[in-house]
């Protein structure tokens, strides 16, 4: 979004179709250019004065020079921005106000997206915010952090930008050193329940050897941001079969986006697995037990059947 405020700020001043021709027919020069922007970018802080200067390829000068039948000196000189901008050479010198304009955007969106999922979780746990990735390097992000956060710590690691890959890099030789994660879904799987005329659509009705059943209903096991543990089971289900001679059961496991999900068709419901659990004799009196596991980079369903103890079991993977 920094990189868009600039590029933006540029077509402002040379016009959008220059800098498209730019980009099309130099593009080594155009990633220099971004390269350039991105040193400036990591260096500027809200206490930065006087001008930041970004080197301008020679070949956008003699671009807009041929387009415009202007120099891209006379363009700035002209410009609203004459006072705060000057252009030596291929020096392109901005006052650090106009730079600091680039990052409000982006800044606010951060902002704003921590404190909406502050006030969704449970503020009292948060102690800190970790910030990663490329643009956690910027001290301008990092100030702003401290003086919209100052209950929270705030922690920038070395090389910010390589901590997402160093943290890949350890959770593969160790994946037990991610404890707990925050589920970003609601989890739960597929059944059916007492028909009710009063709250059940009557195209869910469905006729079983328990009598009329409720079908595709999302019975929630998981709720979005709830607390999940590696390795400790979090959810268990005892389930009957439909029928008298059933001779097994599919679990159906689905996510939703919707933290009240009531059906599996519900919009935002997606099926991410399925177990089968066999089972033994007959009569509706029989039951299995559905268990599930969270909290690695898959999830694990086991199914006992309740009359002999044997157990079955799979894993739906999400690195697939």
């Amino acid at each position: 979004m920094v990189d868009k405020a600039f590029l933006d700020f540029l077509a402002n001043l040379i016009g959008k179709d220059v800098l498209q021709r730019f980009k099309d027919d130099h593009m080594e020069d155009y990633i220099d250019l971004l390269r350039d922007f991105e040193i400036k970018k990591r260096a500027t802080n809200s206490s930065s004065e006087g001008l930041v200067t970004i080197k301008l390829p020679l070949a956008l000068l003699e671009l807009v020079d041929e387009s415009k039948g202007l120099s891209m000196k006379r363009i700035v000189q002209s410009s609203r921005y004459a006072d705060k901008v000057i252009l030596v050479g291929e020096k392109f010198r901005l006052d650090f106000s106009i730079f600091r304009s680039f990052f409000k955007e982006s800044v606010n969106a951060i902002v704003n997206h921590l404190q909406s999922l502050l006030k969704e979780g449970e503020p009292s746990k948060a102690e800190a915010i970790l910030m990663v990735g490329g643009y956690s390097e910027s001290p301008l992000l990092a100030e702003t952090m401290r003086e919209k956060f100052p209950r929270l710590k705030i922690i920038v690691p070395t090389d910010a930008g390589l901590a997402v890959l160093k943290g890949a890099v350890i959770f593969g030789h160790c994946p037990t050193s991610i404890s707990e994660r925050m589920s970003k879904y609601t989890y739960g799987i597929y059944c059916r329940v007492p028909f009710n005329k009063d709250k059940h659509p009557i195209d869910k009705l469905i006729k079983t050897d328990h009598g009329d059943r409720c079908d595709d209903i999302f019975n929630i096991l998981v709720s979005a941001d709830q607390t999940l543990v590696v390795g400790k089971k979090q959810a268990e289900q005892r389930c009957h079969p439909s029928f008298i001679n059933q001779t097994e059961m599919n679990c159906k496991i689905y996510t939703s986006t919707n933290k009240d999900a009531k059906y599996v068709t519900d919009e935002g419901c997606r099926k991410v697995g399925c177990i089968t659990i066999p089972v033994s004799g007959r009569g509706i009196g029989r039951a299995v037990i559905i268990r599930l596991y969270f909290g690695g980079t898959e999830i694990m369903i086991e199914g006992e059947e309740e009359a002999t103890g044997r157990i079955t079991s799979t894993v739906v993977d999400f690195l697939l």
